[in-house]
């Protein structure tokens, strides 16, 4: 039978589950209402660091697929991204055949093919890839120069061009805004602040896209919680909190995957493109096998249908730089609990987790006489941090 301590620890990290939930939609609702966004499409990025300081960082975070979920815990290394699951449809697709092109070629296919593996042309479409051939023929095979024809008919097939362009890539994803982009939007964005009161503020989150739904639950004192941290978030929950936030700037911040080379920017001009949305948008528009490659273990079903791998994008973040929240208990604490809520701030206290944050983030808890204690996180500016993400249905992307 289990012991007395073993049911014990198991109600109070139902009750410290329960309170964080709550506490997070109202949380939620409060980021919504305040900074003027819409709970049809944003989620909470939640996280030990949220800080983006490369753009292979943001790229990272786009390339994250949300779950169906008002917050999620993002992870860089998750297996659902963006890149992996369009290859996956891509690899389940049917190209239009090379034959005559081939045949057209004869002896000089290979050395064509092989050329094109370590040449990109200009534009992914008939007309640039009928560019390079033409050049490279008129250099090496000039008897061949009249294949182009063959060659233009395959890549009037968009999902040949995607087929093409992804194995481009060679495993680089990038999008097509950098992170000096977003710093510069972010330094054109508007200043906001919200209050929230845990005893008035809603925690119905049914209206949301998400239908009410939580993927994560967090302590307020610290990342991953514990047996003394969860009864002093329950404590803190039960009588209550005052929540006053603070953003000098936020601004929503939009990239999509890199569909054309950028050979302007000193950051993209090392990327190849790889993403070609005519594609995709001709795979989930059209679910029979004119399409789709009936022998393959990816379907319209797998992909698109409702327990599909690749139902929703993320399409923007929201951004802030200038922070400054101020949480406010109405709890009493013992000298004890003031001890360890103060050692508790070292590492960050919810919503914002890390004392890090990148740089330039402190946390300070200072207490009344009667005991009760107003945690203060300020982020300087010049160190953005990401508070949300905005995602958006495919089926909205290509009604």
């Amino acid at each position: 039978m289990p012991s007395d301590t073993a049911t014990l620890e198991r109600t109070e990290t139902t009750s410290v589950n329960s309170a964080m939930d709550t506490l997070t939609a109202q949380w939620y609702n409060a980021v919504v209402t305040g900074l003027g966004l819409s709970a049809d499409n944003f989620q909470l990025y939640q996280g030990p660091n949220s800080a983006m300081n490369t753009s292979q960082d943001m790229w990272n975070l786009f390339n994250a697929i949300p779950p169906k979920s008002i917050n999620n815990y993002y992870n860089p290394a998750q297996l659902n991204n963006f890149s992996s699951s369009y290859n996956l449809v891509l690899g389940a697709l049917k190209v239009s055949s090379d034959a005559n092109f081939q045949n057209c070629m004869g002896d000089y296919f290979m050395q064509w093919k092989n050329y094109f593996k370590d040449n990109d042309p200009k534009t992914w479409d008939a007309e640039g890839v009928s560019s390079l051939f033409t050049s490279w023929a008129m250099r090496n095979a000039p008897g061949q120069a009249a294949c182009v024809t063959g060659l233009t008919d395959v890549y009037i097939n968009p999902i040949n061009i995607a087929v093409n362009k992804f194995a481009s890539a060679k495993g680089q994803f990038a999008w097509n805004k950098t992170v000096d982009k977003m710093k510069s939007a972010l330094a054109g964005g508007a200043p906001k602040s919200f209050s929230l009161d845990s005893k008035t503020e809603s925690s119905s989150v049914s209206h949301t896209w998400a239908n009410g739904s939580t993927s994560f639950f967090f302590d307020i004192f610290s990342f991953g919680g514990g047996g003394g941290y969860d009864k002093l978030t329950t404590k803190t929950t039960s009588a209550g909190l005052n929540i006053d936030a603070k953003f000098g700037k936020v601004t929503t911040f939009t990239a999509g995957p890199l569909e054309s080379n950028d050979p302007n920017n000193p950051i993209l001009s090392e990327y190849s493109a790889w993403y070609e949305s005519a594609a995709l948008a001709k795979a989930y528009t059209t679910k029979d096998n004119t399409v789709w490659n009936n022998q393959s273990s990816t379907t319209w079903e797998t992909a698109f249908g409702s327990s599909g791998f690749l139902q929703r994008s993320t399409s923007s973040m929201v951004v802030a730089d200038g922070i400054t929240i101020k949480m406010t208990s109405n709890a009493s604490y013992s000298t004890s609990e003031r001890t360890e809520i103060t050692a508790a701030a070292k590492a960050g206290i919810w919503p914002f987790f890390s004392a890090s944050g990148g740089g330039g983030s402190t946390t300070d808890v200072q207490f009344t006489d009667d005991g009760r204690f107003t945690a203060t996180t300020e982020i300087e500016p010049g160190n953005p941090q990401i508070l949300g993400i905005l995602q958006s249905p495919l089926s909205t992307i290509f009604s």
